[in-house]
């Protein structure tokens, strides 16, 4: 029976491996890494086979609780197999036990992602994992019992056979670098979670040795899990110095604003999703993507040295309003319901000095718990796809797959509401999603970089890295679409005479990944490609310029206050974006921290320092000779290394231990760093 069932668990996964929508490899290859989960399997069953039989020897006077016991048992295996599988398919990583956190933390929305994608897969799968349980636990077993002995004996022959052959195949991909190109299933990526793999495959990804290190723990061993968080190594040096400023009520804040030097503007703030600084001329792209884009840049001043502050939306876009870093935890931080510790939201300053808040989305923002941390009272409206009464009318242009709105139907919404009270000034929040993926772009839209249909399948984390190229096409061709909806609102804001008193700021909550470092999408590090982003700001009066400044998005709210005449609110961490240029030498904090890896990063003069969130282990990148992150510049630079490191620990302690010291959030709001 073993042998049976691990040619039929085989088959599965050779049917799933070859035939999975992520990045196409040579046969070779995929027979390769196909040997190393096959082996692995037949490892699994025959460990799994003992208790089996104990079990059934315990329970052999009971068969009745035994065969209900078998059934739920396979369901699970299958159930386990299935979700691996599905996730892979889905994100193209294999579940392991961050992954298993994360989905329980985010299960109804990721249910919702597949139920949307695929309806029969979502419902009728856990039916079909029952019945394949019964029958594995229940109908074949007898069924087998009475077949000739020839047979068993001939499937126990083929199954050492192919066992043996995978085994062959598991050395060749150990010998060659075949383990390294492609995911093999389930358990070699338990495997590689195991003994200390953070990339997903059954070994390091990254081709450069020099460039394990930030995988390794002091001593140069590879971790999963750190012996000792590196946060526990001690409060920062002597010399580090924090401003902690005291909390403030509206009321005292109120005092302080000369109401003769206000300007009462209206305000829209706009987050695309997934936006790299490359596709913007004003900000380094090499062509014209979104021409109305490039044409509010010229009228207003673009940024080409931003970065995000975070690699993924539920830390990057709440930044942008709060003004503060996003680091909460020495692990995932998922917004509670309501936050306790202290924030003041840009608008909720407007809201109190008479301006009208709205705030309009085409994703879901509880996503991670966003919309708890935005509820301060300061929004008057809120639209989002998963908002209660949601109209029917728009539940049809949800994107099937992530659940997003059209950018077109929100950008129709807002307009209606800014139209309702036109006296009064506003302050909008837009988030459009079409550019993000899989980069949806209504039919009949005309393409000018990509083709008009895509024959292969890209999702939510993967894509054929042979067709990186066709990809970025369709994603600046989706670019494109969202410039054409925002032309829609300038243009009807010039139409009504309130072009000439709206302040209008567009950038991305974070870039996006092609395959430069190993993985598609965003969320998997702190690379160049997810976290700068492009910055445009246009207000009334302000000088048309191409600002070299270091900036970074916790620096927007504290621009729009000083625009709008109002002091900075003491509660910000960011830097004024219009004000006075700040040090060249600038230090900006970078976070990807997700279920499955934590990344920090300290960007300035030029250098990056990106350390690994759980080992500690750390890497340094020249940017100017190396923009493109491939080598290790620890050696060349020690000083830089040196510096970026205590900074580094110094803002990660600050930020950390405010928000494990619930005592402070009572006087003080989080510390921002004066000195390293």
């Amino acid at each position: 029976m073993a042998g049976a069932a691990w040619l039929a668990a085989a088959g599965l996964h050779a049917i799933l491996q070859f035939f999975s929508p992520g990045e196409s490899q040579p046969v070779w290859t995929r027979l390769f890494v196909l040997g190393l989960e096959l082996v692995a399997l037949a490892v699994v069953i025959a460990a799994v086979s003992v208790p089996f039989l104990l079990l059934a020897s315990g329970l052999e006077r009971r068969p009745a609780v035994w065969r209900i016991l078998r059934i739920v048992l396979v369901a699970l295996l299958l159930l386990a197999l299935w979700a691996s599988w599905g996730m892979f398919w889905l994100s193209g990583r294999f579940l392991d036990p961050e992954g298993v956190r994360f989905v329980l933390r985010n299960f109804s929305d990721l249910y919702g992602i597949v139920l949307r994608s695929s309806p029969a897969l979502a419902l009728g799968a856990p039916f079909g994992l029952v019945i394949a349980a019964i029958l594995v636990g229940e109908a074949i077993p007898p069924w087998a019992a009475k077949l000739p002995e020839r047979i068993p004996r001939f499937v126990e022959h083929c199954a050492l056979g192919l066992l043996g052959l995978s085994f062959g195949l598991a050395v060749g991909g150990l010998a060659s670098s075949a383990h390294r190109q492609a995911n093999a299933g389930p358990l070699t990526h338990l495997i590689a979670w195991t003994t200390g793999n953070v990339s997903g495959d059954l070994f390091d990804a990254t081709s450069s040795p020099e460039l394990r290190r930030i995988y390794m723990d002091q001593a140069g061993r590879f971790v999963r899990k750190p012996r000792k968080d590196w946060l526990d190594e001690g409060p920062p040096d002597a010399g580090a110095v924090f401003e902690r400023r005291p909390l403030v009520s509206m009321e005292q804040y109120l005092s302080t604003v000369d109401r003769a030097a206000l300007r009462r503007w209206n305000v829209i703030v706009v987050l695309l999703d997934s936006f790299r600084a490359d596709q913007l001329r004003a900000t380094g792209g090499a062509r014209e993507v979104m021409p109305g884009l490039e044409a509010l840049a010229r009228e207003g001043r673009s940024y080409p040295d931003c970065y995000t502050v975070a690699s993924h939306t539920d830390y990057a876009a709440p930044s942008v309003f709060s003004s503060h870093y996003p680091l909460r935890a020495r692990f995932v931080h998922r917004y509670p319901a309501p936050p306790r510790y202290p924030r003041v939201m840009v608008y909720d300053v407007l809201k109190a000095l008479g301006w009208r808040t709205a705030f309009f989305s085409s994703q879901n923002e509880d996503w991670g718990g966003m919309l708890n941390y935005y509820q301060t009272g300061g929004l008057e409206t809120v639209f989002h796809p998963k908002m209660a009464g949601f109209p029917e009318p728009l539940l049809k242009l949800r994107e099937p797959y992530t659940g997003s709105l059209d950018d077109a139907a929100t950008i129709t919404e807002a307009m209606k509401w800014t139209e309702a009270v036109p006296a009064a000034p506003f302050f909008l929040y837009l988030n459009l999603q079409n550019c993000h993926l899989p980069f949806r772009i209504p039919a009949d839209f005309p393409r000018r970089f990509g083709p008009p249909e895509i024959p292969f399948t890209i999702t939510a984390g993967m894509f054929p890295r042979e067709k990186v190229d066709v990809v970025k096409e369709i994603y600046a061709d989706s670019l494109a679409y969202v410039d054409v909806q925002l032309a829609r609102l300038f243009n009807r804001l010039k139409e009504r005479g309130a072009w000439d008193r709206t302040i209008v700021v567009v950038t991305g909550d974070h870039g996006e990944s092609f395959y430069e470092h190993g993985s598609p999408a965003h969320a998997n590090g702190i690379y160049e490609e997810e976290m700068r982003v492009p910055l445009v700001l246009r207000a009334p009066g302000l000088e048309p310029l191409r600002d070299p400044r270091p900036a970074q998005l916790i620096d927007v709210a504290p621009g729009l206050l000083h625009l709008l005449g109002l002091p900075i609110h003491p509660s910000f961490q960011g830097l004024d974006l219009v004000g006075p240029p700040p040090p060249a030498d600038r230090i900006r904090a970078l976070v990807s921290q997700t279920g499955w890896k934590t990344f920090l990063g300290a960007v300035g003069s030029g250098f990056k320092l990106i350390r690994n969130g759980e080992t500690g282990g750390a890497v340094l990148y020249d940017l100017a000779r190396d923009p493109g992150e491939t080598r290790d510049a620890s050696a060349d630079h020690p000083e830089a290394a040196r510096k970026l490191r205590a900074w580094l620990k110094t803002w990660r302690w600050g930020q950390v231990e405010y928000y494990e010291t619930p005592d402070r959030w009572g006087r003080e709001y989080p510390p921002v760093i004066t000195s390293p």
